[in-house]
């Protein structure tokens, strides 16, 4: 029994459908505080660090430049969002071209503290993935605090992503 890439990545497509809904019926929750005087003080913030992420990370698989930013304020979800999803596309994208005995080959990583990293492509997708769906509940836990309802259900068992 294993996990597969796609599914996680349906799930985690499923979870940012229902944040970008929402975020259009509650643009005022970009603000919200989520670490105050922390790196990712408000929830965009929070959200522009986990799409910048996976951009970096897609960047470092392909030996790219690193980009510092997004560009964005993390104050408008829609923009923010289009951004993710057009990373998201690549990410797919150069899943599919990804050869299985390449995905398997460790590679180094510088990551933005400095440190040197030996991982696997597929080891660093995964984490894009599992990094974006701890940040999610830090959404969550932000939005609750405000008095304010998350959208839907977050739970993988529910889910239609899995079988």
């Amino acid at each position: 029994m294993h996990l597969e890439f796609d599914e996680l990545v349906r799930y985690t497509n499923e979870e940012r459908d229902k944040w970008r809904a929402w975020f259009g019926n509650h643009p005022e929750a970009m603000e919200l505080e989520v670490q105050p005087g922390a790196r990712f003080a408000t929830v965009g913030a929070l959200i522009d660090h986990i799409f910048l992420v996976e951009r970096r990370h897609l960047q470092r698989l392909r030996g790219a430049r690193l980009d510092d930013r997004t560009g964005l304020s993390g104050r408008h979800a829609p923009p923010l969002f289009d951004y993710g999803a057009s990373v998201r596309r690549e990410i797919e994208q150069f899943v599919v071209d990804l050869e299985p005995d390449d995905a398997e080959t460790p590679r180094r990583f510088t990551l933005q503290s400095g440190a040197e990293l030996a991982a696997t492509p597929r080891k660093l997708l995964f984490h894009c993935l599992v990094h974006e769906i701890r940040h999610w509940a830090q959404v969550s836990l932000a939005v609750r605090r405000a008095g304010l309802e998350p959208p839907g259900n977050h739970d993988l068992l529910l889910s239609r992503a899995l079988k």
